[in-house]
């Protein structure tokens, strides 16, 4: 910083100024370093959380908010009841219901169903986009993500499970394409 006077006397300046404003120097207060080395040795989580809590009490210097503080902190937590589920309340249907099959659903858990479903076309669509949708005897419609799909009304198909939540149909001619539920 030798070449601009000026920058040089701008980094003293700011310098002197983190020096003075408290919490901004490198100075910590005495003992704290000793206390947050106690609060780090100790194993158990909960006791290791209050002591930094009491830490973080302890360092505000009006005594009312230090009160509210520790006051804050000491309230019991209320306790979680034995024996709780950990997971979401079970759906209506199920998992090997083959009404359900191919439905997308967001649990924790996942439970097995069936890996695949046979299944009778009875009708074949297309929509604006291009896109085919084949109705099944069973209720269910799913769309066909292919462009070309070689599919009749009264094929007899099987819809499987494929990789990463995606589903294959495969019809009696051993075509497979790529199809995903939508009713």
């Amino acid at each position: 910083m030798s070449g601009n006077p000026r920058a040089s006397r701008v980094f003293l300046w700011i310098n002197s100024l983190a020096v003075g404003v408290p919490g901004l120097g490198c100075a910590a207060p005495p003992g704290s370093a000793n206390d947050m080395a106690r609060c780090a040795v100790i194993t158990a989580a909960d006791e290791r959380l209050a002591c930094y809590d009491a830490l973080f009490c302890a360092r505000i210097a009006a005594s009312d908010e230090r009160l509210a503080c520790y006051d804050a902190r000491a309230k019991p937590k209320s306790p979680e009841p034995q024996g709780a589920p950990a997971v979401a309340a079970r759906p209506a249907s199920k998992p090997d219901d083959a009404a359900s099959f191919g439905v997308i659903r967001r649990t924790l858990v996942s439970e097995p169903g069936p890996q695949q479903i046979s299944a009778v076309v009875t009708g074949l669509s297309v929509d604006r986009q291009g896109s085919v949708l084949v109705s099944l005897d069973n209720g269910q419609s799913w769309t066909v993500k292919d462009a070309d799909a070689r599919l009749n009304a009264g094929d007899a198909v099987t819809i499987r499970r494929a990789a990463l939540g995606s589903f294959l149909m495969t019809t009696p001619s051993r075509h497979t394409y790529r199809v995903q539920r939508t009713k």
